[in-house]
């Protein structure tokens, strides 16, 4: 069977395309902190931010593993069924990678989460398209003391991963009172 994504832009489209269909039926029933669909309301508006297909594919995908009961390797393998072809390794393997990172019950805490991804160009993108999203509170009707003080982490991680350096990632809050 030949694989797709061989240099061949059209190809690329139907990875992202297989990836959103992958993704709605994963997130099927799932609904945002604002009670709006998670795969409409959330990401689709993050895989909308990518600048590469990669970016899209890994923006549908980037909560299946942390969301679902599927692993990685899982959601690899039914975005292929998806796609019906396989990927090349190559694409496999960044995908992969991505969503591994992007997956915080595989980190020890929230500060080692952060600094993995910083160390991946893909990983930092992507991440940095769903704290856009989620830092914007007027998506939610009544936000919550809660909601302000993930904002103030959110901005804090934003801040680190925008500048994408190689200092440890320390995400002491002050607490609003």
């Amino acid at each position: 069977m030949a694989t797709l994504t061989e240099h061949k832009q059209n190809d690329f489209s139907l990875l992202v395309e297989a990836a959103a269909r992958l993704a709605q039926r994963l997130h099927q029933g799932q609904v945002d902190k604002a009670g709006m669909d998670y795969f409409s309301g959330h990401l689709t508006a993050v895989a909308a931010k990518g600048r590469t297909w990669q970016e899209q594919v890994v923006g549908y995908l980037h909560d299946a593993a942390e969301d679902t009961p599927h692993t990685v390797e899982e959601v690899i393998q039914l975005l292929e069924a998806e796609l019906g072809a396989p990927i090349t390794i190559l694409y496999r393997d960044e995908l992969s990678t991505a969503l591994h990172l992007l997956n915080h019950h595989a980190a020890a805490d929230r500060n080692t989460y952060i600094e993995a991804i910083g160390q991946n160009p893909l990983a930092t993108a992507v991440k940095l398209h769903d704290l856009s999203h989620n830092m914007d509170l007027s998506r939610l009707p009544h936000p919550t003391r809660k909601d302000y003080g993930r904002l103030e982490r959110y901005k804090q991680e934003y801040h680190y991963l925008s500048k994408n350096n190689d200092c440890t990632f320390n995400t002491e809050v002050q607490q609003i009172s």
